[in-house]
């Protein structure tokens, strides 16, 4: 049985279409979508889209051409929906493929931009991939690695463009090693509290496809909620598209 909605991320505009008991965009995906900086032009790619929250609702904000990138056939189902009811066919495709793969559909070193949710934990639980196969991909590093996804990122980026990312802390030490690895430079930076007195549980990136080194600026944190419990008025703006 589904749990089906139709949704919308901050202010953008852009219908996307959920089902709730497969998988639905959360606050790691409005944030994402709120810290990345859109091209004007040109050619930007949605890496592991899941339902297409981001790449949809950054058509918003942008004339290029948008690229969604998704293995799982029922969230790339999800996302030709929401195409399809936002009248947005000549400006977003849906690639529904194996990242690995990415390259029969997109030529490399093409694409001017990148946002990227990717799955934050290794498959070390087996019992944790046996509730809900759909979630547990989106998830875990079931059917790409972070080294599978940094590698895509290269390989299609144009060189001085730009990917965003949105990553767990406790792995970024591994993160920003193997983005190393593949000539990707974190070029700024900025982590995410539930509260001021809790440990940060998200960060955010913006990487460089350079061969050059690049300064790394670390952004003021961004707190969720107050000392009354409430919505930031920071948060409250990203979230809820409050000016």
């Amino acid at each position: 049985m589904s749990i089906y909605s139709q949704d919308i991320i901050s202010n953008s505009g852009i219908i996307i279409n959920q089902d709730k008991k497969l998988y639905s965009f959360n606050l790691d995906t409005i944030l994402l979508y709120n810290f990345a900086k859109p091209v004007k032009k040109g050619k930007v790619v949605d890496l592991c889209s899941g339902n297409g929250a981001i790449g949809l609702s950054l058509a918003s904000k942008t004339s290029a051409q948008i690229y969604l990138v998704e293995i799982q056939k029922e969230l790339a189902a999800l996302s030709e929906k929401s195409i399809e009811d936002n009248k947005l066919q000549q400006q977003v495709h849906l690639i529904n493929d194996d990242l690995k793969n990415v390259q029969a559909h997109i030529d490399h070193d093409t694409v001017d931009m990148i946002v990227c949710n990717p799955p934050y934990f290794k498959v070390l639980d087996k019992t944790a991939l046996k509730e809900k196969q759909v979630l547990a991909i989106a998830r875990h590093e079931v059917k790409a690695s972070l080294a599978d996804v940094l590698h895509s990122i290269k390989v299609l980026l144009k060189e001085n463009s730009h990917a965003y990312l949105v990553y767990r802390p406790e792995r970024l030490s591994e993160l920003v090693a193997e983005m190393l690895q593949q000539r990707l430079q974190p070029k700024r930076m900025r982590f995410v509290r539930t509260t001021a007195r809790k440990d940060a549980n998200l960060v955010l990136l913006d990487v460089v496809k350079t061969v050059k080194s690049a300064s790394l600026k670390v952004e003021p944190d961004l707190i969720i909620y107050d000392d009354n419990h409430q919505l930031s008025e920071e948060a409250n703006r990203i979230i809820n598209g409050d000016k």
